[in-house]
């Protein structure tokens, strides 16, 4: 197993000024972690632990970050999540996907880190932007509105939108990458990892595969869905849907009263029947608004945590498309 050197250790300890008795902290994660005592890997979203989980198998300890029902882009460290990160074998990052997490790589030397960005191709932040939503208006309410629901800005996300998952084939090749990376870590399992990353792939294949079905078998050609915040731009871009959001990638962003004028226009113009919103984001905006045009409200789960150990990534999948394909019917 490789571990980080007693060096690494000292200079995060140093830095946080804490003596002696706070590296016993480091033994002790927060979060959910898996119990073993094989590879240390670090994760901050349910579809990466799922990967890890899958290929891994029993040759990883895996400590996700996040809580089960919280919002994922508001992570916040603790010192002993902080020393987890430090000292930990491997850490799946997505770049500008959660502040703290960042910072917390950033004060350290990153050879335990694999950058998503890095293996896999990112769609930009502008991506999902709702163009349709802004018919009319004029060049400052149009930079306003983008600042306030089509941007990114908030928690400032960078340039790429990190949702990633919502293509399974991305999740697939993340899956191909993660294996290579831990058979590196641990040679004498590394056929175990890429057989494991095989098996993941072919799943994920078949997932897309009746996703590409489900969706296609909609009969509505535009296929419009308005959600809390733009979260699932890789699902339409994966299947040719028309993601709307509310607010942009961040969820914490506020529509304004123009914002939701234009939502209304779309909602008539697309025929638009049902608003999504998400459990790890309040619900209030997105039912108010439903409420207010006389129509249906339902939950998407944007897959950023696991809601229930029942349901696995391709069990949401296929219940997201359920719901979706519901509302166009």
């Amino acid at each position: 197993m490789s571990h980080a050197s007693p060096l690494r250790r000292r200079t995060l300890l140093s830095a946080l000024g804490l003596g002696a008795g706070a590296a016993l902290l480091a033994a002790c994660g927060e979060g959910t972690a898996a119990d073993g005592d094989g590879l240390s890997v670090v994760t901050s979203a349910y579809a990466l632990s799922f990967l890890v989980t899958r290929i891994g198998g029993e040759h990883v300890a895996l400590t996700d970050l996040t809580t089960p029902g919280a919002d994922a882009h508001g992570l916040e460290l603790s010192v002993k999540q902080t020393m987890l990160v430090e000292e930990a074998d491997l850490v799946l990052q997505i770049p500008g996907f959660q502040t703290a997490l960042d910072d917390a790589i950033a004060s350290q030397d990153g050879d335990n880190v694999l950058d998503v960005s890095s293996v896999i191709t990112l769609l930009p932040a502008d991506a999902g932007s709702a163009e349709e939503g802004h018919a009319g208006e004029s060049e400052e309410e149009h930079a306003e509105h983008a600042e306030e629901g089509d941007s990114h800005e908030g928690h400032d996300h960078g340039p790429n939108d990190p949702h990633f998952w919502h293509d399974p084939l991305r999740m697939a090749d993340l899956g191909d990458a993660i294996a290579a990376r831990l058979g590196e870590l641990s040679p004498e399992h590394a056929e175990e990892f890429t057989s494991a990353a095989a098996t993941v792939r072919e799943e994920l294949e078949q997932l897309d595969a009746e996703l590409t079905s489900a969706f296609e078998e909609v009969t509505d050609e535009r296929r419009t869905f308005i959600t809390s915040h733009a979260a699932y731009t890789y699902l339409a871009d994966r299947y040719d849907l028309h993601q709307v959001g509310i607010s942009g990638i961040d969820p914490e962003t506020e529509p304004s009263p123009q914002r939701l004028l234009a939502l209304e226009t779309v909602v008539r113009d697309e025929e638009v029947t049902t608003i999504f919103f998400e459990a790890t984001a309040s619900p209030k905006v997105a039912q108010t608004l439903a409420d207010n045009l006389g129509i249906d409200s339902a939950e998407l789960d944007n897959l950023e945590t696991q809601q229930s150990p029942e349901a696995d990534y391709p069990a949401v999948m296929r219940s997201n498309c359920t719901a979706l394909a519901e509302s166009w019917a």
